[in-house]
């Protein structure tokens, strides 16, 4: 094991609660750092910009999810880690970290009427959700029924069931994350989705899985059922675990596909191929540096997913291999990963809090 560098000899190991502990007080230092005030980042969501604009909101996300994990199964943290999502969903509504969305639908809160955004209001959705099941706090309520009700109008009007992440870009796994939080909006409301969800399964089922592995593509184009990319690590890892949470079946079939077709271990160390052996495709900016097939960003995620299916030899061994890679420092009572950006810290967080050890399977 790669050493792991420590300015204390009483530093916790980093597989552990407070390993974790030391990983938000980084992380949260990291994010209360942004100055929100800043103005909106153009993208096109393609060719520019992405890493500025879409990677900050994706931080506040993954950190916020992390934190109801921790409130969950930390009682030492909890109140803590509970003021720190509450944060987070502010943060979220600032036009610094969500305004990206503004160019391409309008801006995404503080209308009375606006155009919802798969990618945006999927994650926003989520994280209040899961902070509102962890902390009973309805004070976001009315918000949560204005973009439950939008994202439930906008998914019952498209054909497919699949609505896009920017206006010519269809990601499938951002439909993932909305239809996850809608499901979440059912279990705390009663609204029934079950048609939605039904409607985008058989959608991606009957026109949107690779022939050659049978798992979801990436990207698509609705019009004529169009395959643009096939599937990827990162998508298909990042996708995984948020459908478990309104379809198990599929999730547990797409998984098992997964595991043949981009996850190794070996030696107690786990990674995931970035593309299928089978099939050839080029590094970009959502995949990271892949190095003999391999995709940190895929690994990263696959910790998530790996996790929610129960896989706990696969969950381990990318455990390890994150800490290997990552290059832990410990800095007094904060834990960073010196090879990890803070959206990849808190990625990685999030999937290793999903199986703490007082977690509760659910």
């Amino acid at each position: 094991m790669r050493e792991i560098v420590r300015d204390s000899l009483s530093a916790p190991a980093p597989l552990s609660v407070d390993g974790y502990r030391a990983e938000f007080r980084y992380l949260k230092e990291v994010f209360r750092g942004i100055d929100l005030d800043g103005p909106a980042v153009m993208t096109d969501g393609w060719t520019y910009n992405i890493p500025e604009a879409e990677w900050p909101f994706m931080s506040f996300c993954y950190f916020g999810y992390a934190c109801v994990n921790l409130a969950e199964n930390d009682p030492e943290i909890r109140e803590e880690a509970l003021d720190e999502v509450h944060f987070v969903i502010e943060a979220l509504q600032t036009p610094r970290l969500s305004g990206f969305i503004a160019h391409h639908f309008g801006p995404p809160f503080g209308r009375e009427e606006f155009t919802p955004s798969v990618f945006v209001h999927g994650h926003f959705l989520s994280v209040v959700m899961r902070y509102r099941e962890v902390s009973g706090d309805d004070s976001y309520d009315k918000l949560v029924h204005r973009i439950a009700a939008a994202l439930i109008e906008s998914f019952s009007e498209s054909r497919q069931g699949v609505l896009p992440s920017y206006p010519d870009m269809w990601w499938l796994s951002d439909n993932f994350v909305a239809m996850s939080a809608l499901a979440r909006y059912h279990n705390a409301f009663g609204k029934d989705i079950s048609g939605l969800k039904d409607k985008l399964v058989e959608s991606v089922k009957a026109h949107y899985l690779d022939g050659e592995t049978g798992l979801f593509c990436t990207y698509i184009q609705p019009a004529g059922h169009k395959v643009l990319q096939g599937p990827r690590g990162v998508s298909v890892m990042y996708g995984l675990h948020f459908i478990r949470d309104f379809d198990e079946k599929f999730a547990t079939g797409q998984y098992a596909l997964a595991k043949r077709h981009f996850i190794r271990t070996g030696l107690g160390f786990g990674a995931v191929r970035e593309f299928p052996k089978e099939q050839d495709g080029t590094a970009d900016v959502d995949s990271g540096p892949v190095i003999l097939g391999f995709g940190p960003s895929a690994s990263g995620f696959a910790i998530a997913a790996a996790a929610r299916m129960k896989d706990d030899e696969v969950f381990q061994s990318l455990l390890r291999a994150s800490v290997w890679a990552g290059m832990p420092v410990f800095e007094g009572n904060k834990l960073r990963y010196q090879t990890m950006p803070p959206v990849g810290q808190a990625v990685i967080l999030f999937g290793k809090t999903l199986k703490m050890p007082s977690h509760k399977e659910k």
